[in-house]
């Protein structure tokens, strides 16, 4: 069984800021029309793609703003862009390639179930699967769900083999060891999933 090199877990601050803003991003698509939608999510991923570059750039700059949030960030992140500017492209991208009705599902996966799986999964007993603990993917299923279920009681979303299908599916993308950051993978595959599965009339 193969492991990931061991590093320093997320902080608590980092989850629960992961968990709100990540969720912001994608209930705001059921605020607004799409097109506002992704002329302001394509500005602020612009925004922030454009200072994680500066800051890779300038190591005086970068040291500043890595004490100034380090409670948000990992320590990998100061080397490499920061899983904000992620979500912000992945959140653009599923908008614009996949529509409302399956992005906002996808991104509540990446919002609620990654931070709920590590968070399980680091306090789980038992095998580890690259690294990580199947408990952990378990927990990812049922918050995602848990999280689709409140969106699908308000009226703003419905359920369907399809949307139980695709958050299996982000719970394995999260699991495996994926060369890409997984604020980029698991709303980009499970949405990709999401759309092939409902066109299929699952």
């Amino acid at each position: 069984m193969n492991r990931r090199p061991a590093s320093p877990p997320p902080s608590a601050w980092r989850r629960l800021f992961h968990l709100i803003a990540a969720s912001i991003v994608a209930l705001l698509g059921l605020a607004i029309p799409e097109p506002q939608y992704l002329a302001i999510v394509g500005a602020l991923a612009l925004l922030s793609l454009a200072i994680d570059t500066a800051r890779l750039r300038m190591a005086a700059f970068n040291q500043l703003l890595l004490r100034t949030f380090a409670p948000l960030l990992k320590t990998t992140e100061s080397a490499q862009l920061t899983g904000a500017t992620y979500v912000l492209i992945a959140a653009f991208f599923a908008f614009y390639f996949y529509g409302g009705a399956v992005a906002v599902p996808a991104l509540l996966f990446l919002a609620v179930g990654d931070p709920i799986s590590a968070l399980a999964g680091t306090r789980a007993p038992g095998p580890r699967v690259w690294g990580k603990s199947p408990v952990g993917s378990a927990a990812f299923i049922a918050a995602s769900l848990t999280a689709w279920a409140i969106v699908a009681a308000l009226g703003y979303g419905a359920w369907s083999w399809a949307v139980l299908i695709a958050a299996v599916i982000a719970a394995i993308v999260e699991l495996m060891p994926l060369p890409i950051d997984d604020n980029l993978t698991i709303p980009l595959l499970s949405g990709a999933s999401l759309l092939l599965l409902t066109n299929a009339g699952l």
